[in-house]
C-alpha cells in the first residue's frame, strides 16, 4: 500500500535516469508506492510520444488477449485467475527477459504463433462445419424426396390398374368407337407410345422440381413469396429435419426444412431461383427417383461421408478445445504483464 497522502509534505523532483536503465528504475520506484508521477506532456496522445512504437506494441497484444479470451468463452471456459496481484509485481522477471522490450519481443512471439493456431483451427473448423452441413442436407433431401415419390408410386400404380380394368369391362363401347378392343393392353401401351400426340402429351403433362434446405423461421416467408410470384401455380411440400445444425459463423443451432416445388413453366424457375438465392436456401439436385437402386446407393454413399466428416470436425475442435484450455490458464498473467509495462 502506498504510505503517502494529500496531507503529507511532497517534494517535486525531477530525475535524469539513462534511458537502458529507466525500465529498471521506474519499476522499482513504483514498487515502493511513495512517488507520483506527473505528466509533462499533457495535450500528447499516446501515438504522439516517444516511445510510440513501445504502445503500439502493447495495444495489439491487448488485441491478441482479448482475442483469446472471447474465444475461451465462445467453449464456456473460465479464465482462471493469475493470483494475488501483490505478489505478481514482486515477482522478477525471468533471466532471458532482461529488459521490458526483451519480454515483449518474447511475448509477442508466443502469443503471435498462438493466435495463428487459433484462427486457422477456426477457419478450419468453419469449413468442416459447413461441408458436414451440406452432407447432412443433403441426406435429408434424399430420404424426403424418397419417401414423397415411393408414397406417390402405389397411387400411380393404382390409378393405372383401374384404367385398365375399366378399358376391359368396356370392350363392347371402345368397339363402337372402333378403339379395336380385341388386342391386348400391352400392345395399346406400346401402339401409345409410338403414337406421336400420345408421347407430345406425356411430355407435356411433366413437372420439373426444385428442391432443397431453408431456415424454419422464414418456411413462411418463404412459401408465401413463392406463392405471390407464381400467382400459385406451384405446388410446395415442406418437411422439418430430424436435428438442428451449427452455424458456421455463430456456433448457434438453427432449425432447417426440406423443401421441394414442382413447375411447369421456366420463367418459373427462374423466380424461384431468385427466390431461393433471397432467402439464402441450399439447393441440391435429385437424381433419377425411378431408380430406386441408384437412389438407396447414393443413400449409403452420402451416410458414410457423414460419418467422415464428423470425425474430422470431432478431432479438430477438441485440438481447438485444448488450445483455449491453455490460454485460459495464462491469459491473465499475460495481461498483467501487458499492463505493467504499458
Amino acid at each position: 500500500m502506498p504510505r503517502w497522502f494529500r496531507s503529507e509534505i511532497m517534494s517535486y523532483v525531477s530525475l535524469i535516469v539513462n534511458e537502458d536503465a529507466a525500465h529498471n528504475c521506474l519499476a522499482d520506484i513504483g514498487k515502493m508506492g511513495v512517488i507520483q508521477f506527473t505528466d509533462l506532456n499533457p495535450e500528447l496522445t499516446p501515438f504522439q510520444r516517444r516511445y510510440v512504437s513501445f504502445v503500439k506494441r502493447c495495444d495489439e497484444l491487448e488485441r491478441t488477449l482479448r482475442f483469446f479470451v472471447s474465444e475461451c468463452e465462445k467453449l464456456d471456459l473460465i479464465i482462471e485467475s493469475a493470483g494475488d496481484i501483490d505478489e505478481f509485481l514482486d515477482t522478477p522477471l525471468k533471466p532471458d527477459d532482461k529488459t521490458g522490450s526483451e519480454l515483449l519481443k518474447n511475448m509477442e512471439a508466443e502469443l503471435e504463433t498462438y493466435e495463428a493456431q487459433l484462427r486457422e483451427l477456426n477457419k478450419y473448423n468453419e469449413k468442416l462445419i459447413t461441408e458436414y452441413n451440406a452432407k447432412v442436407e443433403r441426406q435429408e433431401v434424399l430420404q424426403k424426396a424418397k419417401q414423397l415419390f415411393m408414397s406417390n408410386w402405389p397411387r400411380r400404380r393404382n390409378s393405372s390398374l383401374q384404367r385398365r380394368r375399366h378399358s376391359d369391362g368396356d370392350e363392347e363401347s371402345h368397339d363402337l368407337l372402333g378403339m379395336g378392343g380385341g388386342e391386348d393392353d400391352d400392345e395399346d401401351d406400346d401402339e401409345d407410345d409410338e403414337n406421336p400426340r400420345t408421347r407430345a402429351r406425356n411430355m407435356d403433362m411433366r413437372f420439373s422440381s426444385i428442391t432443397g434446405v431453408v431456415s424454419v423461421e422464414e418456411k413462411e416467408r418463404f412459401e408465401r413469396m413463392i406463392f405471390r410470384a407464381t400467382r400459385g401455380n406451384c405446388y410446395v411440400r415442406f418437411s422439418a429435419l430430424k436435428q438442428a445444425l451449427n452455424d458456421p459463423e455463430t456456433g448457434n443451432l438453427v432449425e432447417k426444412c426440406v423443401f421441394i416445388v414442382f413447375y411447369k413453366s421456366l420463367s418459373i424457375e427462374e423466380k424461384l431461383d431468385r427466390i431461393c438465392n433471397a432467402f439464402d436456401a441450399h439447393l441440391y439436385s435429385l437424381p433419377d427417383m425411378d431408380d430406386v437402386a441408384s437412389v438407396d446407393r447414393e443413400l449409403t454413399e452420402n451416410a458414410e461421408e457423414i460419418v467422415d466428416s464428423r470425425m474430422v470436425l470431432l478431432k479438430n475442435q477438441d485440438t481447438r478445445f485444448h488450445l483455449c484450455e491453455m490460454l485460459s490458464k495464462n491469459a491473465e498473467r499475460w495481461t498483467w504483464l501487458v499492463l505493467r509495462e504499458l
